[in-house]
């Protein structure tokens, strides 16, 4: 864009003219005018000031992600948990990785080895998916990104990563009871081989080849009065009884006709419920979030 400057030559004759300003008055003023035009020409506006994010931007870079959990293979019926944060055994120790994605298009990482990598991010197909170029340049769909949870599956890949803002605890202000009770859940995940370094991931919300299909649509209520209600995809209803011991970190349910089984509780809020078998040597290991009537999850809140 072409800018007229002001010819610093005239100035003079202007505070000479002008009898409405005095000359030093008029001569600040023009000098002003000139550099401001100056200015105007030739500064870069700072790309952070000028991007506007959408509303997923805005999420996506007000905080900086961590790994709760991370699968391989998960397109197959073979998929691996292979780091989890509450794990004694994981194959990969992502316990240092960190991400941020800068409001200006950038990011930085940390490593599972400690490494500081730098780069850039974008969204694309109508903000279905995320480029990430750094050392290299990969491409993964967003499955899901809510204020503190972004999972990503990588494109033509066989990884999938559960990244959080904060990591799940157990609310200690409350009882059990009152944790459990009130509400309707469905299994988010559900592991075998719970205490091997890779464990078999066989149910997970929108994964392809679930080996154990019976948790599909799976909801399990706790009553206040000691019993519980298994409603499965079918239709079929399961009644039984739950209860908890005395320092509220185990929880046993006995289904009406059969065997019972005791879990350790892991995390226990009011939208999150994880437990690990106790009874069978600690290989099963469920993750069960709060269901809600609109086929979201309030769990992955």
């Amino acid at each position: 864009m072409h800018t007229t400057r002001f010819n610093i030559e005239y100035m003079p004759y202007i505070c000479y003219m002008n009898k409405l300003f005095s000359l030093v008055s008029l001569c600040v003023v023009a000098l002003l005018a000139t550099t401001s035009s100056s200015c105007e020409k030739d500064e870069t506006p700072n790309p952070a000031d000028t991007i506007v994010l959408s509303a997923k931007g805005k999420i996506l870079t007000d905080t900086i992600w961590r790994y709760y959990e991370y699968y391989k293979d998960f397109q197959t019926s073979g998929s691996k948990l292979v780091w989890k944060t509450n794990r004694t055994a994981n194959t990969l120790d992502l316990r240092l990785n960190k991400v941020k994605f800068n409001k200006d298009g950038s990011y930085w990482e940390i490593t599972e080895k400690g490494d500081s990598l730098k780069g850039t991010w974008q969204f694309i197909n109508n903000e279905t998916q995320i480029v990430v170029n750094g050392t290299t340049t990969f491409t993964s769909d967003i499955r899901v990104l809510t204020e503190n949870q972004f999972e990503w599956e990588v494109v033509n890949g066989t990884t999938y990563g559960v990244m959080m803002k904060r990591f799940p605890e157990s609310d200690k202000s409350k009882t059990a009871a009152q944790l459990l009770t009130g509400k309707k859940w469905k299994y988010e995940t559900y592991f075998y081989n719970f205490p091997l370094a890779s464990a078999d991931l066989v149910w997970r919300i929108g994964k392809p080849n679930n080996t154990f299909t019976t948790l599909d649509q799976l909801t399990v209520e706790y009553k206040a009065d000691g019993t519980s209600v298994e409603t499965y995809k079918d239709g079929t209803v399961v009644y039984g009884t739950w209860s908890v011991n005395s320092d509220a970190t185990r929880i046993t349910v006995t289904p009406n006709g059969g065997m019972s089984f005791v879990a350790d509780i892991k995390v226990l809020n009011g939208t999150r419920f994880e437990w690990n078998r106790v009874d069978q040597s600690y290989y099963y290991y469920g993750e069960q979030i709060v269901a809600d009537t609109t086929g979201g999850s309030a769990g992955r809140r």
